[in-house]
């Protein structure tokens, strides 16, 4: 895939820690080793849906992927959520200095998702990888393929899975609000079949730009409305005013530095951002691929800078009464509750998303599009619901559900995020033609993913065991 550098801009690829060979694959004889004659050149530009390549001097199917705008939405709707309404507590955790921690976390995202998207075009022999557990299996056989496949498809039933409890218990307080009372456990399946119902008719994820747009509209009233409520009712001198009612939640303190917190909060603020698993549907989604580092550097930074304005917001108001979710030390207020519905309706928006992904991974391995139309549609649908399904029986089957999908993500992220790209990074390149600088760097951002993933897989057992504890 040919990429430019626009004038006056470095190209993100171009970096010290990944080398200079752009989407070229270098394996193999001494020709490759120089960089030379043998570079294989990968135009991505014409693919098939699921990312084979096609003849490049035959056009693409029309209207067979999205648009940039489309893969910049999806990734926005897919970061962005109610994670965001957690920021503020981690800066009560480190103190001011923890904003810093936000930006690092998305340079982090992105040199790893760069990883990953660099990984899809050092398949031996050329050609683009079409997923990220074909990543795997081109490194490191069958081995990688179902190790990669294992944990990324309990890392997306953990994140549908925390999209339903979120989506079903914040339904079941607004309903408690007008005085009805409803079960959490039968919106968590009401909430599971909306969210399912998108994915019966969009075959990628570049055919789910309205859910997209309505998950990121949602995304932008939240943050607005925790912006201006933080800024409107503040913590003062030990009080809240609100008209003519004042509220005494406490005095409040700021502090620049938190040393003992900067542990947590790190570990906490580096997974607020996309996951790499889902790099290569977008990418592969997209009408113009070469685009995407752009696109997604872009999205990166308009997250980080949401991420920093309303986590910083949100301590100048509560300080060390900061709670999370940021909306609790909110006046019970129509904006608040505002806030409410539409972070209901962002789940209910952003869970498809995570759905289709772990679809596309069912039927990739099932190879269901060298079947017939109609047994394809029969194989698609059928996945999807049997997915959906078997959310619902693990959130039915498993005490504390919350609390065992956070351990799912605690202990799936490290291995998705950091050991799975470098690892096949550097298998595919191959050690020998990596530079020692590209090796120290992967190197120190493989062992900075397992600490602060460390530290947060510490946190969720000690949440876990103090859940059973308090149950006894």
């Amino acid at each position: 895939m040919a990429t430019t550098d626009t004038p006056g801009m470095r190209n993100p690829l171009h970096s010290p820690l990944l080398g200079r060979d752009d989407y070229v694959s270098n394996r193999g004889s001494e020709e490759d080793e120089e960089g030379e004659k043998s570079a294989i050149h990968v135009d991505t530009r014409f693919s098939t849906d699921d990312g084979s390549a096609l003849d490049p001097l035959l056009p693409p199917a029309p209207g067979s992927k999205g648009s940039s705008l489309s893969a910049f939405l999806n990734i926005l709707c897919l970061a962005i959520g109610v994670g965001s309404l957690q920021l503020s507590y981690t800066l009560r955790q480190s103190g001011w200095f923890g904003a810093l921690f936000i930006v690092f976390a998305a340079a982090v995202a992105f040199l790893t998702s760069a990883i990953t998207a660099k990984c899809m075009y050092l398949k031996p022999g050329g050609g683009r990888i079409s997923g990220f557990h074909d990543i795997g299996y081109e490194a490191f056989g069958r081995i990688g393929y179902y190790v990669i496949t294992v944990f990324n498809m309990l890392n997306i039933i953990g994140s549908i899975g925390i999209y339903a409890i979120l989506s079903a218990n914040n339904t079941s307080d607004l309903f408690a609000q007008v005085g009805t009372n409803i079960s959490p456990r039968l919106l968590m399946l009401v909430s599971t079949v909306i969210m399912c119902t998108p994915t019966l008719f969009a075959k990628t994820l570049a055919e789910t730009l309205l859910v997209s747009i309505i998950g990121t509209a949602t995304s932008i009233i939240v943050t607005l409305a925790v912006i201006i409520m933080a800024c409107v009712y503040p913590i003062r001198n030990g009080e809240i005013h609100v008209g003519d009612s004042v509220m005494r939640p406490g005095a409040i303190s700021h502090y620049g530095a938190i040393p003992a917190g900067f542990a947590v909060s790190l570990s906490s603020v580096s997974f607020a951002y996309i996951g790499t698993t889902i790099v290569p549907h977008i990418e592969g989604g997209m009408r113009h691929p070469e685009k995407f580092t752009r696109v997604f550097g872009a999205a990166l930074a308009v997250i980080a800078s949401i991420y920093v304005v309303m986590a910083t917001t949100g301590y100048w108001a509560y300080g060390s009464r900061t709670l999370s979710p940021i909306t609790l030390n909110f006046p019970k207020l129509w904006p608040t509750t505002l806030a409410n519905i539409c972070i209901t309706v962002h789940v209910l928006f952003a869970g498809p998303l995570y759905l289709v992904q772990m679809a596309l991974e069912i039927e990739h391995g099932l190879n269901i599009s060298k079947k017939s139309k109609n047994m394809e549609r029969i194989w698609r649908l059928s996945i999807r619901i049997g997915s959906a399904l078997v959310i619902l029986a693990l959130s039915e089957a498993l005490p504390f559900f919350d609390n065992v999908i956070s351990l799912i993500g605690a202990l799936t992220n490290p291995v998705l995020i950091y050991l799975a790209p470098i690892a096949c990074y550097i298998k595919l390149k191959g050690w020998r033609n990596c530079s020692k600088l590209t090796l120290v760097g992967l190197s120190l951002l493989l062992a900075f993913g397992l600490v602060v993933s460390g530290f947060g897989l510490v946190e969720t057992i000690g949440d876990i065991v103090r859940e059973l504890r308090h149950t006894k």
